[in-house]
């Protein structure tokens, strides 16, 4: 009789950072946030185009007079090149120390909206608290602060072919309220 497998305990498995998975959420949420943006904006943009256009024919009179003022200005430009220059390398390690931190920011900022994100598809379980909660902005009426009471509905009567009637139950009132506004990771609310 051939040995029997054994297979590695709850105890055994090594632990699995999550963080990666929910920044990888996080980052698809602010994706499908910005694209629903750009498509609600759309119309907005396209209706203003034709303005946009009436305008050309004037800018284009001006563009000439602001190429003469660049060409002479380019002489004072070219003297501080060399300042310039020198500067470089000390806004580059600036930058290199910041980057380091900002990255670590919005790695954090991105995973902790995938686990709302999951948990919300979850049904609210989470599997650990989050990161950062996110702070919701107090209602400004009371009546926006309370839910309204669900109201029974009688059964409607609806006229059969025949010439009876019959009684079907209404449709169930939804006492949900809708989403906050969610706040992007740059620390904006999205127009939608």
């Amino acid at each position: 009789m051939p040995a029997r497998p054994s297979f590695p305990t709850r105890s055994s498995l090594p632990t699995i950072d999550t963080k990666p998975f929910f920044a990888y959420v996080g980052a698809g949420d602010v994706a499908i946030e910005r694209l629903r943006a750009r498509v609600t904006t759309f119309p907005t943009r396209v209706s203003t185009l034709p303005t946009v256009v009436a305008t050309l024919p004037a800018q284009a009179k001006t563009v000439q007079t602001q190429v003469q003022e660049q060409v002479k200005a380019l002489p004072a430009f070219a003297q501080t090149l060399p300042a310039q220059a020198k500067e470089i390398p000390a806004q580059l390690r600036k930058q290199a120390t910041e980057f380091g931190a900002k990255a670590e920011k919005l790695y954090d900022e991105l995973a902790a909206r995938g686990e709302k994100v999951v948990s919300e598809l979850r049904g609210g379980k989470t599997t650990k608290p989050a990161s950062k909660p996110v702070a919701k902005k107090p209602a400004t009426t009371k009546a926006a602060s309370k839910p309204a009471a669900a109201k029974p509905t009688a059964p409607k009567p609806v006229a059969a072919s025949n010439g009876t009637t019959t009684t079907t139950p209404a449709a169930p009132v939804s006492t949900t309220d809708a989403p906050a506004a969610q706040t992007t990771f740059e620390g904006t609310n999205p127009t939608v």
